[in-house]
This record gives structure tokens, sequence and C-alpha cells, in this order.
């Protein structure tokens, strides 16, 4: 087993040294002048990544806890809701919305299709929905959705849009307010380069206006919001993890989004020419909205849980298998966060060494040279 530890899952991702020094400082009470200052600059910087003016609401949860406080507050039994699902954490949505109790319109994709808006309107014309729900970056399979488009649909039908951006917020453009996004969900061990364990949820007046009659009190968005508007939290909040994700904002921030959304794309170009350089065929698209994780078919005759353990056993690197049937078919290498260029040719390098290893016909050195050429040659406009 290698010593040195590499992650190159769609989360959690890498964490920054300055946020890791963040989770070492002293612990101090939520409640006290020492705290209050790192907690409304986190709020207000959680505006400006989550492009908004609106409360991001913050809850100490998974990104999951972050999904049911979408569907505590707007879901009530009977209600008609639009589902749309090409991937594991879109029927997560479904999943979650039907034990609420509501009456799910499932539009259902094959895992590693595109979910097409064309598509939500004619549904939307056949039958209403008090919202739309759907995944912008589906990490199972690497398919990251137009949801401006998905947006713009559910705003002619007079729906609010609901939206899962726990991998995508940070990583790829997500303008909240600009494209009309009702709810924004996410979670801070992706992009946003913090361990798990904060949940996030951008909340329009809309949506705050359509809370439902479901009984709920640690996710209730109006408890919370009431809270945050003194600097408060409503319950007690894991005090050095918000103090962790205030750095990595900051570092965000500092680096200017626009940058961001511009390494990713570049990093996420880099990833496909080097898989397209070793003869695999990509499961995710071939586009640069698929900046989130690159999602790869397993060569014939080759388990894919055989790769992501060649990887962990020899040099220490973290890659994630496929999800549900995808399970031994494709391998993902998540490049969202904390990664620069070079991360992307020590994965590469590493898989053409463990095909050797799995006899694949594979050409050492091809993968790296053309995810650098890629890389250094595809400034985005």
């Amino acid at each position: 087993m290698a010593g040195k530890k590499y992650l190159f899952t769609p989360g959690p991702t890498p964490v920054p040294p300055e946020v890791l020094a963040a989770l070492g400082e002293p612990i101090v009470h939520h409640r006290s002048p020492d705290f209050r200052p790192i907690y409304e600059r986190c709020l207000t910087r959680l505006r400006e990544v989550c492009r908004t003016e609106r409360d991001v609401l913050l809850f100490t949860a998974s990104g999951t806890g972050a999904f049911e406080s979408a569907v505590a507050n707007l879901v009530s039994p009977g209600d008609p809701h639009l589902v749309v699902s090409a991937g594991n954490f879109g029927e997560r949505w479904a999943d979650m919305i039907g034990g609420y109790g509501a009456e799910v319109d499932h539009l259902r994709y094959e895992w590693g299709e595109t979910p097409d808006p064309e598509d939500v309107r004619s549904r939307l014309g056949e039958r209403e929905a008090k919202a739309v729900w759907v995944v912008h970056s589906e990490t199972s399979t690497g398919v990251v959705s137009d949801i401006q488009a998905f947006a713009a649909v559910a705003q002619e039908a007079g729906t609010l849009s609901v939206v899962d951006a726990v991998s995508s917020l940070g990583a790829v453009r997500c303008e909240t307010d600009a494209w009309g996004l009702d709810v924004v969900v996410s979670g801070s061990q992706k992009a946003l380069m913090t361990p798990p364990g904060l949940g996030t949820c951008a909340v329009s007046e809309a949506a705050n206006a359509a809370t439902g009659s479901t009984p709920r009190f640690y996710f209730d968005w109006e408890r919370t919001r009431k809270a945050q508007a003194k600097k408060d939290a409503a319950f007690t909040p894991p005090v050095s993890l918000v103090a962790a994700l205030d750095v990595a904002l900051g570092l965000l921030l500092e680096e200017g989004l626009d940058a961001v959304f511009e390494r990713h794309i570049r990093l996420g170009r880099a990833a496909r020419a080097g898989v397209k350089a070793m003869g695999l065929e990509l499961f995710s698209p071939d586009e640069d909205r698929s900046a989130v994780v690159t999602a790869v078919r397993a060569p014939a005759g080759v388990d894919s849980g055989d790769i992501v353990r060649g990887l962990r056993d020899r040099f220490g690197m973290t890659i994630a298998n496929g999800q549900g049937d995808l399970l031994g078919k494709i391998f993902r290498l998540g490049h969202i966060g904390w990664f620069d260029i070079f991360d992307i040719t020590s994965a590469l390098a590493a898989v053409e060494i463990v095909f050797v290893d799995l006899g694949v016909d594979v050409e050492r050195g091809v993968a790296v040279s053309a995810a650098l050429e890629a890389y250094e040659h595809s400034r985005v406009a």
C-alpha cells in the first residue's frame, strides 16, 4: 500500500492546507463574539458563490440533508411534483419526494443520457406540478444538465425549479438569481473544498412563499432564516467546519469564480483527452459542461472494480467505481475543487500502469501527453 494518499472521487474532495488549518483552530462558542464574525462572513461569501442576493441557509448536514430541507419545506402529501432523473441522485430526489407523500411524476432517462428541457415542457403541458426537481451535475454518470433552460421552462409553466447543485456549485456556472432558480442545494465536501458536514440551500421568495404543510423542525427554512438574520444559528453549528468553509469560500472568491469555472473546463478537457488517447470510451459526454467528473467505460473484459483496487493498492489513489447497474462497468475520475493539471496527469499515468498490470494493451505516456496538450492549448474564450 502506497504511503501517500490521493483523492480523485467526485466527493469528498481534497481540502487545501489553509482550510485544514482552520479546522485545527481552538474551538469557540457558537454564540460568542469570537464566532459571529466568522459566521456572518461565511454566509456572505455563500451568497457570492451562489450568485444570489437571497438568503443561503446553512445546515449541519450532508448534501442529502440540504436535499431533505427542500423536500420537507416544499412538499405536502398529495402535491404533484415533477422529478427529472438520469442517474443515482435524480433517483434519490424521486425516492425522497415520494417518501414525503407527494404525487411524483418521474421523468426518467437512461443513466448517462442528458435530460432534455423540451421533454419537461411537454410534461408540464400535460399535467401540473408544484416544482420541477433536477440534478445539475449527476456525479454517478458525469452528465451536467442545462439548468438555465430547465428553469426557463419551469418559469413559463408557473412552476418552481429546485436544483441539486451538490457537486456543481463552485465548479461550473450556476447563476441562481440571473437564471431564476428557486432552490439551489449544495454541500461542503465537493467543489467547496471543505470536509463533509455542511449543507446549503439558496431559497427564493417564491419558494419561501410556497412552503407546504409537512411537519418539520430541524430543517425548517423559516426557523433557520430568522436565526441567520440575527447572525445566529438556529441550532449548534459545527464551528470548526464553518470556519473551514469560510476560508475555502474565500479561496474561491480570491481566484475569481469565472477563473474557477475556466479551470474546471480545462481540467475536464485534459482528463477526456487523456482517456481518449488510451483508446478508452467515454461514458460521460465529451463536452465542456462535463467539468466535474469524467466517467469512463472499462476496457473489454476488465471489471472497473479491479481498476479502482489497482490504483488504491499500488498508488494510494482513490477513484470511484460505477453505481447501480454501472458497477464494474465504468470508473470515474473526479476533478472538482482543489485540483490542478498535475493531479490529472498523475491519475492518468497511474491508470496506464494499472492497465498494464491488468493486461490491457496501452501505450505508456500517451495519456499524460494528450492531457497536457489539451490543457495548455485550450484556453476558454
